[in-house]
């Protein structure tokens, strides 16, 4: 049903004038075939078939499209909203879990990083909820501008972040989460003061037999790791400080 919705479902000017002809020419169709047993003297059988399609069937035709495009982007929004972070546009917390879930079943190898944003608080309270908001949207335009398109980037929580890079070597990753943890910058919406914030980032590199959570729970020590060492640095699983007992555990 979805595929004949999408099929008929019309996106442009000229879609619609396609697919109103066709209905019409159908219509004038079944007029041509029953109109002899209707009206069998009938002396121009096209031309009053064509008519009868026109006058009679065209406005509910028109009807018919206009309540299909009404429903089509009524879905289309509502999926979007199920599935996106209202604030920052990013995939939510369930849409990154089943998308990232799913592109580590095909993946032959990736790096998971948490990401969180460092002292936020202190925006909220000394600058307000909508610093707050305006600040999470800047990381959520950096986060964009610094990803691959096949790269899966999810708001997880409050002021948490979660990526999964497909196909990519924790070298590489490295490299990426190094532009991560710059000062990024974003301005106060209570004095328009220009402020930065910066982000703790922890990686967890895809290993054999280990789940997205198994993934998720090794990177999120690390973000820990990371602010305790300061913030605004990145800490890979396998790369901990020799004494800290989560090195000796893992």
């Amino acid at each position: 049903m979805k595929k004949i919705m999408r099929m008929l479902e019309p996106r442009t000017v000229k879609a619609i004038v396609i697919r109103a002809a066709l209905f019409l020419g159908l219509i004038t169709l079944g007029n041509l075939l029953f109109l002899p047993l209707i009206e069998p003297l009938q002396t121009q059988p096209f031309l009053h078939a064509l008519v009868h399609a026109v006058l009679v069937g065209g406005p509910f035709v028109g009807f018919f499209f206009v309540i299909m495009m009404h429903q089509a982007r009524l879905i289309r929004r509502l999926s979007h909203r199920s599935r996106k972070d209202g604030l920052t546009g990013l995939n939510n917390r369930n849409s990154f879990l089943t998308v990232a879930a799913n592109q580590l079943e095909n993946s032959t190898g990736g790096v998971v990083l948490l990401l969180d944003a460092d002292c936020f608080k202190q925006v909220n309270d000394v600058h307000g909820h909508q610093s707050g908001d305006d600040c999470l949207k800047a990381i959520a335009k950096m986060l964009k501008r610094n990803l691959r398109h096949n790269d899966i980037v999810g708001r997880i929580g409050g002021e948490e972040f979660a990526i999964f890079l497909s196909y990519t070597t924790i070298r590489q990753a490295k490299m990426i989460a190094e532009r991560l943890t710059k000062p990024i910058p974003f301005k106060s919406a209570t004095t328009a003061e220009r402020l930065t914030i910066t982000m703790s980032v922890g990686a967890a590199e895809v290993q054999p037999n280990l789940s997205l959570a198994d993934l998720l729970a090794r990177a999120d020590q690390c973000l820990y790791q990371a602010k305790d060492l300061g913030r605004a640095r990145l800490v890979v699983w396998g790369e901990l400080p020799e004494n800290n007992p989560m090195a000796v555990a893992g």
